[in-house]
């Protein structure tokens, strides 16, 4: 990595990760000034990732978005961007708290995967690149922050409610899945399974012992650490007083919709690109590669939210609800699938 990149890559995590502490702190003692501080320090990370990114194009001659080390830059890139602007509207910096985390553990992620840029497919270099892949990952981060606010919803009105139990453990158990997913992921991205053609000609992932061993140990190591973080967080979180920390329900929810919306809109576009891409570079507009079909699967649920809530009207608590496993419908369409089926989206 070119030292000027590597300084200010290293400025961005440092920052998101200050930002985020700073974030959590300041929800959990109600402190104005860490929320400023975290502000702050936020948009210098921010500033320093955008400044990564247009040396990384520079230097490539291409939009940075080919493999999963610039992907993950610019995914970071964009949940950041989506959360500035949302703060700057609703006033909502307690999606920070789980956005900001995210942000950094992609930064932090892709600083072990760096790969010197190097040209493209000929079937891959065309414009179509950064508007099929740009418009579907800030879709993606406007999912995220639809989880994120829609997590707070159902925190919130269960603390209203004083269910307080309830809430210990639905941030108990959300908090160890998704630690033991990322566990479960970084121990793949170490492992580095080998790709090769089976005796159909299909390509599948051959994983070794020592890989096996590789990525259960990850995944040990993520789940043992969800354990300890959750149980943290929700002991904070179930207390009584905890709720007056908290945005009011109807801007949760007003947030949480308007980001499905985003993020819905955002990935049509992606998908519609990608198949006319598609029949650019391959002469055919779907092939029903892996990722492609679970991000068309992730666009039909969120158009069943939408449905149902406008139809049903399922608003409220139904609605978070979906926000939230719609997330793991996200998360699977964009890093979970490469465990398992190899395409042409791969970033290996």
């Amino acid at each position: 990595m070119p030292e000027i990149e590597q300084v200010l890559f290293g400025a961005a995590i440092a920052a998101l990760l200050a930002a985020s502490l700073l974030s959590a702190l300041a929800l959990a003692y109600r402190k104005a000034h860490l929320d400023r501080m975290a502000f702050i320090v936020l948009a210098v990370g921010f500033l320093a990732q955008s400044a990564c990114i247009v040396i990384r194009w520079v230097d490539a001659g291409r939009v940075p978005l080919s493999n999963l080390f610039e992907t993950l830059v610019f995914f970071s890139w964009c949940t950041v961007l989506v959360y500035i602007v949302a703060d700057r509207r609703y006033h909502i910096r307690v999606a920070g708290v789980i956005l900001l985390p995210a942000a950094f553990f992609m930064m932090a992620v892709a600083a072990l995967l760096y790969e010197a840029p190097v040209p493209l497919q000929e079937e891959l270099r065309s414009r179509w690149l950064a508007l099929h892949a740009g418009i579907s990952l800030l879709g993606y981060a406007g999912f995220a922050l639809a989880f994120a606010t829609g997590f707070f919803y159902v925190i919130q009105e269960d603390l209203v409610r004083k269910r307080y139990v309830q809430v210990r453990y639905l941030i108990q158990g959300l908090v160890v899945a998704l630690g033991t997913g990322l566990g479960l992921y970084v121990g793949y991205l170490i492992a580095d399974p080998t790709l090769f053609e089976d005796a159909t000609g299909h390509r599948v992932y051959g994983y070794s012992r020592s890989d096996w061993t590789i990525i259960a140990v990850s995944t040990l190591v993520g789940l043992a650490a969800s354990v300890l973080i959750g149980w943290i967080a929700a002991r904070g979180a179930s207390r009584p007083s905890f709720a007056n920390r908290l945005p009011a329900l109807h801007v949760l929810d007003r947030l949480s919709f308007h980001s499905v919306v985003f993020g819905f809109i955002l990935l049509a576009f992606g998908i519609v690109s990608g198949a006319i891409w598609a029949q650019v570079a391959w002469g055919e507009w779907w092939s029903w590669d892996p990722k492609e079909t679970w991000a068309l699967l992730a666009w039909i649920f969120y158009a069943g939210y939408l449905g149902m809530r406008e139809l049903l009207n399922w608003r409220g608590r139904h609605s978070a609800v979906l926000a939230i496993v719609g997330m793991f419908f996200v998360l699977f369409a964009f890093l979970g699938i490469n465990l398992f089926v190899p395409g042409r989206h791969d970033f290996n």
